[in-house]
């Protein structure tokens, strides 16, 4: 039988301890709520405003004493107006999982006056992740200050 060196045993500690690392965080997101938006009524064609439905998810998650991800699946969500996600909440582990896109209104002017399109606020414990997008449709604004046109600010 080979004997291990110190070396080959940190090489074999390391890697156990980062496939622990890796189940237990798997894990803990398993045994938490997940609030998909559809079942609150968001609509994934990029043309349905899914604002409430946003929202009401936030509120459930908000509302939750347990860990709580709010998962954004693949599709566009049209989040037409500026939105704040406050607090202060009962949950201070809350998860927004990004796998789609949101989706800012085209019309600048809608929330080009908002200093903020999304607002986290008297929150704690928020954390987004996923491989989607937060899409704030800024061409049209761009394409106004560039021509020298009065335009709004625009939200950030």
């Amino acid at each position: 039988m080979a004997q291990l060196r110190p070396n080959n045993l940190t090489f074999i500690l390391m890697h156990v301890l980062a496939l622990f690392m890796i189940f237990t965080s798997k894990l803990a997101i398993a045994i938490g709520e997940t609030l998909n938006i559809e079942n609150f009524g968001a609509n994934p064609n990029g043309e349905t405003d899914s604002t409430n439905a946003i929202l009401t998810t936030w509120a459930r998650a908000c509302s939750s004493t347990t860990p709580t991800t709010i998962y954004v699946p693949k599709g566009k969500f049209l989040v037409s107006d500026s939105v704040v996600f406050k607090g202060s909440c009962n949950n201070n582990d809350i998860t927004v999982n990004i796998d789609g896109t949101l989706l800012a209104n085209s019309n600048y002017d809608v929330i080009g006056k908002e200093e903020s399109w999304l607002l986290f606020e008297d929150v704690d414990g928020v954390s987004i992740i996923g491989n989607g997008f937060l899409d704030g449709q800024g061409t049209s604004l761009w394409d106004c200050k560039r021509s020298g046109e009065s335009c709004p600010m625009g939200a950030t």
